[in-house]
Order: structure tokens, then sequence, then C-alpha cells
């Protein structure tokens, strides 16, 4: 009588089985999952092919100034809403918004520092934001770089 594998299905289940051959996960400390800030999308490692890593704050940071304030029902004042003409005081406008978008981290949560918000103009009406910021428990410094249209 013909099994699925190579013996008879009362003899061994499916046939013989195969050894497992995926690699085991990374070890160490394992961060959140990493998000292109370009595509808005999960990466994976080609070397352990696992999703790579993170660090929560720099992942939290990143989320709150690529979300537009008003696009979610849950959180309606969670993002950061931009202006949306490039004037003259443009920059002061945005350091001002993204501190408000961060607020929940640096004021109610206290586990970053904003240190310094960067905007620069680009082709196309598009702006350049650059968030550096301090983790409050470590004390490391780390930055976030996104490119919005503020006009959304």
């Amino acid at each position: 009588m013909a099994g699925f594998g190579l013996m008879a299905a009362g003899l061994t289940p499916f046939g013989y089985g195969s050894p497992p051959t995926s690699d085991l996960p990374p070890d160490g400390p394992a961060g959140v999952r990493f998000i292109n800030p370009r595509t808005k999308d999960f990466e994976q490692d080609s070397d352990t092919r696992q999703l790579k890593q993170m660090p929560q704050y720099r992942q939290a940071v990143l989320i709150a100034l690529a979300t537009v304030e008003g696009s979610s029902t849950a959180q309606p004042t969670f993002g950061v809403r931009l202006p949306p003409r490039m004037g003259d005081t443009f920059e002061a406008e945005v350091n001002a918004a993204v501190r408000k978008a961060l607020r929940h981290l640096t004021d109610i949560q206290k586990v970053i520092r904003v240190d310094r918000v960067t905007a620069e103009r680009g082709l196309g009406g598009r702006a350049r934001i650059t968030v550096s910021y301090t983790v409050v428990a470590t004390g490391k410094d780390d930055q976030v770089t996104v490119t919005r249209d503020p006009r959304t």
C-alpha cells in the first residue's frame, strides 16, 4: 500500500521525515520591527532571514513623524500636522508641530529628550525632517529622518 512518502501510511507517518533546516532566531537583545522610512514597510535581514530590528524609541519617533495628525480615528491627535505652505516661518512651525507630536514620549512618558529638530525644504514641495533625541534611560543619542509632503 503506497503512502504519502516512500513508506506505506501505516509504517511511518507520511514517509520518511527530514531534519529541520531553518536557522535559529538571532540571539541577543531584540528590539522592535525595523520600519524603512522610505517604503514604510518591514524589512528582512538577508543573512538571518529574520525581520530586521530597530530600537523601540526610534520606531516610536518614526511612526509619530510619518503619521498625519487626524488620520487615525482611534487617536485623532496623534501624528504631525505640517504647515501647508513653506513660508518664512516654515522651520519654526515644523519644530513646534514635531515637538507636539512627540509630547507623549517627552512630557508624558519622559523616555526621550528632543535635542534638535531640523526641517529642510526639498524639491517638489517635500520637507525632510530630522529629529535628534536622547534616550533618557541610557543617555544614548539617536536620530530619525523622514521625508513628508506638507500638503498631506
